[in-house]
């Protein structure tokens, strides 16, 4: 279950500037690969318009690694119908990332390259606007996500998302706004 004090007190040390953004993103990915009990979390922005936007990672914690992992930026075109998804019913449940109609095809041989199984993502909208995902990953073998794991996904991410926009609004140059 979200320890929703230890989110807020994190929120709240992120909002009074007591913490940077990169810790407090950190310490988000770790507390969901905690919470839900998967391999990788990560928090992605979506950013450009059209054909250009691109999915980039923000910060990804590798649960195997305990520590962050780095990961290419990834072009909305190869991932279109993932981003459609999240568009359309605000999360992702791939139990299986090479069959799922979202993950199918290009992401399907991106996530290959690092044994990721299994993807839940939650989007997060800032004004009523895609801006991002919370995303979990299970890597060696397939997760088979329960309601409970996505409502505790959501749950931090709406939480979290909103302590990212207001760091964005005064801090632009480490969290850019979509365009």
């Amino acid at each position: 279950m979200v320890n929703l004090v230890d989110l807020q007190t994190l929120c709240g040390q992120l909002d009074r500037r007591e913490v940077t953004p990169a810790y407090f993103m950190e310490m988000c990915t770790r507390m969901m690969a905690a919470t839900v009990g998967c391999s990788r979390t990560g928090i992605w922005l979506f950013e450009g318009e059209g054909e250009q936007r691109r999915l980039r990672c923000l910060c990804l914690y590798d649960s195997r690694l305990d520590g962050l992992d780095k990961v290419p930026d990834e072009a909305v075109r190869e991932v279109g119908t993932y981003f459609e998804m999240l568009e359309r019913t605000g999360y992702v449940l791939a139990n299986d990332v090479s069959t799922h109609p979202a993950t199918v095809g290009y992401m399907a041989e991106r996530f290959a390259l690092y044994d990721v199984r299994s993807l839940m993502a939650a989007a997060f909208s800032v004004n009523g606007t895609l801006y991002g995902a919370f995303t979990c990953t299970q890597q060696h073998e397939p997760a088979n996500w329960t309601p409970r794991q996505l409502s505790a996904l959501m749950r931090i991410g709406a939480r979290a998302s909103l302590a990212l926009a207001g760091a964005t609004s005064t801090d632009p140059p480490t969290l850019p706004m979509p365009l």
